[in-house]
C-alpha cells in the first residue's frame, strides 16, 4: 500500500468514526487502570466493562452483603441521593431482556455481551427513547404494567458507552441508587463486579466485630455452657483480639462465627467481605469466597448465618461451620464441615482471615483450651418441653395434631430438628387457635405444607378466608391460601404462630390531586394511595373513556399513577375515568371520576 492509498484510508476511517465520538471519548475516559488489584482479576477479562455511570463510581453495597433471604447479587452504585443520572451499556452488545415490575429491580435491562458475560441494570426511572417506546407498546398491547420482554436478538443493540436509561428508584429499591451485575450469560450466574478492575478505591480492611463459638449437640460445652457465647472484638486496621479477658474453653463438638463487615474509601456504607477462612494449628478447615453463585442458592444465606441471632438482635454473624443441609457452592475445601473436636486436653491456636475483593485482609488469632466436663453433669434435658418429634434434613417429615397438620419436603431444613408444636387460643379476628409451628428463629429452606382444620366457616365466606403468620402482631403475613374438605391449606417457608382470619375488605383508593369536574390540563399525572388491610393488592387497571391506560404501581409508597400520554388519548376533552383494584381475595374497589384534560 503506498503512502497515498495510506492516508485515505486513515482519512476514512478517521471521518466515520466521528458518528461515535461521544461514545468513543466516554470509553477513554471511563477505561481505568485502577491501583486496587482485585483479589482473583486473572480469572475474569480486565478493563473489558466500562463504568455504566458518568461520575466516579461510589458505592452503597457490595456483591455479596448480606440481605433478607438473600445474599446480594451485585453493586449499588450512589447517585447523590437522586433519580435520573445517564445510565450507559459497559460494552457492546444486544439487550436480550426487558423487565418493568412493581418490585424486584423494577424497570431492568439486561445486555448480553461478545465475550459470553452479560451485565443487569436494575431500579432505573426510565429507558432511552427506544426502549421505552417498545417497552410501551407492549405494555399497551398485553395491558399490563408488569412484562418480562424478551427482543429480538438484533431490535436492540447497543454500543460500549451507549445511553440506555436513567437511574431511578423503583422496585424493592429504599432509596434512589443503580443496582449493577455481572452475569455468566450461559448461566446467569452473578459474579462479583469487584473482581473486573472498575475504578473503586478501597485499601481498609474488613471490620471484625464479634466472635461466637458454639456448643453443636447437647455434650458439647463452651465455658461450662451448652449454649453459644458471643465475645466481642477490639484492634482494627486488620488486626483484632478478644476485648475481655474472658478466655475459652471447650469440650465436645464446637463451630465457630465472626461478625464482619467491609467499606470502601469513598463511601460510608456497610458492605460485605468477600472470604472467610478459619483455621486450627495453622491448618485451613473453613473457608467460603464470594467470586459467584446462583440464584436458586440465594436462600442458603439462611443457613450461613447465625439466624437465630439475626432475629433476635439484627446483627449478621457468619457461620464459619456447615450445617448438613447446606450445599452453596461458595465454600472451598474444608475438613469436617469446619467443625473442631475438642476432646484431648490441651490449647489450640485459632486463627480468623477475613478479605475483601482487593486483597485487604484482618485476622482474629486466639487460643481455645479444652477442658473434660469430670464430673459436671451440664447436659441439657434430651427434648425442650414442647417437642414433639425428631424431623431429619435429609428426608421428608410429617407432623399432625390438635387441628393442624405439615408436611415437609426432603431438603426444607438445614440440619435436624427437634420438631416443636402447641396451640393457643384465638386472638382478634381469628377464627381458629393460634398454631405454633416450632419458633420464628429456625430457618426453612424450602416452601411446606401447612393445613389448619377450619371446617364451620360458613359457606359464603369460604373463598375469604386465608391463613396468616402473626408472629409480628403489628404487621400479620397473609400466606396464598384455599379451603378444601374442611381445611385451609398454605404453603410457605417460615415457621411461627399460624391462624385463620378472613378478608371480605375491599382496598382502599385515596385520589391525592383529582376530584370531580376538575381541569387536569396543567398535571402530569393522575395520582392515588392505595392500600390494602390485609391479604394485599393483586391487580388493577384504569380505563380513561373505556379505553384502557397505563396505571404504574409502586408499591413500597403506596402510591398508584397515571401519566398523561398525549399522543394516545389526546388533549382537550372532557373524560371519565374508572379504577379497579382487587385484593387477593377477589374484593374489589372501584373510583370513578370525570375530568378535563
Amino acid at each position: 500500500m503506498n503512502h497515498f492509498s495510506f492516508f485515505i484510508l486513515f482519512l476514512f476511517i478517521f471521518i466515520t468514526s466521528q458518528g461515535k465520538e461521544h461514545t468513543a471519548n466516554f470509553v477513554e475516559k471511563h477505561t481505568v487502570n485502577n491501583k486496587n488489584t482485585p483479589a482473583v482479576s486473572e480469572k475474569f477479562p480486565v478493563n473489558y466493562f466500562i463504568s455504566p455511570v458518568d461520575f466516579h463510581l461510589r458505592l452503597s453495597a457490595n456483591f455479596g452483603e448480606l440481605r433478607t433471604n438473600s445474599f446480594h447479587a451485585g453493586i449499588d452504585i450512589r447517585t447523590g441521593g437522586v433519580t435520573g443520572k445517564p445510565v450507559r451499556a459497559a460494552a457492546e452488545g444486544f439487550i436480550y431482556r426487558v423487565r418493568v415490575s412493581p418490585v424486584g429491580y423494577g424497570r431492568a435491562l439486561y445486555i448480553q455481551h461478545p465475550n459470553g458475560l452479560a451485565t443487569v441494570y436494575g431500579h432505573l426511572d426510565k429507558f432511552n427513547e427506544d426502549i421505552e417506546k417498545y417497552v410501551q407498546n407492549e405494555q399497551y398491547r398485553q395491558q399490563s404494567f408488569s412484562v418480562d420482554l424478551r427482543p429480538p436478538e438484533g431490535r436492540l443493540r447497543v454500543s460500549q458507552g451507549d445511553f440506555i436509561g436513567y437511574s431511578g428508584n423503583t422496585g424493592s429499591s429504599f432509596g434512589p441508587h443503580l443496582h449493577f451485575e455481572i452475569r455468566d450469560g450461559a448461566t446467569q450466574m452473578p459474579i462479583n463486579p469487584l473482581l473486573f478492575n472498575f475504578d473503586i478505591r478501597d485499601d481498609l480492611p474488613p471490620v471484625l466485630y464479634t466472635l461466637a463459638v458454639y456448643p453443636l449437640n447437647h455434650t458439647s460445652l463452651v465455658n461450662g455452657r451448652n449454649e453459644p457465647l458471643y465475645l466481642s472484638l477490639g484492634g482494627g486496621n486488620g488486626r483484632y483480639r478478644i476485648s475481655s479477658n474472658t478466655g475459652i474453653e471447650v469440650y465436645g463438638e464446637i463451630g465457630f462465627g465472626i461478625q464482619v463487615t467491609d467499606f470502601l474509601n469513598d463511601s460510608p456504607n456497610r458492605c460485605g467481605a468477600w472470604s472467610v477462612e478459619l483455621m486450627t494449628d495453622n491448618r485451613s478447615i473453613y473457608r467460603h469466597e464470594l467470586t459467584k453463585f446462583a440464584f436458586a442458592e440465594l436462600r442458603y444465606i439462611n443457613s450461613h448465618i447465625d439466624y437465630a441471632e439475626r432475629i433476635r438482635n439484627r446483627r449478621n454473624i457468619q457461620r464459619m461451620f456447615l450445617q448438613p443441609g447446606n450445599s452453596m457452592s461458595i465454600y472451598g475445601n474444608h475438613v469436617n464441615r469446619g467443625i473442631s473436636s475438642f476432646y484431648n486436653e490441651g490449647e489450640t491456636e485459632v486463627r480468623v482471615i477475613v478479605k475483601d475483593a482487593y486483597k485487604n485482609k484482618s485476622e482474629l488469632p486466639f487460643t481455645v483450651k479444652t477442658v473434660p466436663p469430670g464430673e459436671q453433669k451440664m447436659s441439657p434435658p434430651p427434648h425442650p418441653d414442647n417437642f414433639a418429634m425428631l424431623m431429619r434434613y435429609d428426608q421428608e417429615n410429617r407432623f399432625s395434631g390438635q387441628g393442624a397438620s405439615l408436611s415437609l419436603p426432603a431438603g426444607a431444613l438445614y440440619d435436624d430438628l427437634l420438631f416443636e408444636f402447641t396451640s393457643s387460643s384465638p386472638v382478634k379476628g381469628s377464627l381458629t387457635p393460634v398454631y405454633h409451628i416450632h419458633n420464628e428463629y429456625t430457618p426453612v429452606h424450602r416452601n411446606y405444607n401447612l393445613s389448619i382444620k377450619a371446617e364451620d366457616i360458613p359457606k359464603a365466606y369460604r373463598d375469604k378466608a386465608l391463613i396468616v403468620n402473626i408472629t409480628s402482631p403489628d404487621s400479620p403475613g397473609a400466606v396464598t391460601s384455599r379451603w378444601s374438605d374442611g381445611f385451609m391449606h398454605c404453603q410457605t417457608n417460615v415457621f411461627g404462630r399460624f391462624t385463620v382470619m378472613l378478608d371480605t375488605i375491599p382496598p382502599t383508593i385515596e385520589p391525592l390531586n383529582i376530584r370531580p369536574g376538575r381541569n387536569m390540563s396543567n398535571q402530569n399525572m393522575i395520582s392515588f394511595r392505595v392500600k390494602d388491610d390485609l391479604s394485599g393488592i393483586k391487580s388493577y387497571a384504569g380505563f380513561i373513556n373505556e379505553d384502557w391506560v397505563l396505571f404504574e404501581f409502586d408499591p413500597k409508597n403506596d402510591h398508584l399513577f397515571y401519566v398523561f400520554d398525549e399522543e394516545r388519548i389526546g388533549t382537550g376533552r372532557e373524560r371519565k375515568l374508572e379504577l379497579y383494584l382487587m385484593d387477593q381475595k377477589d374484593n374489589i374497589a372501584v373510583y370513578t371520576v370525570d375530568f378535563f384534560y
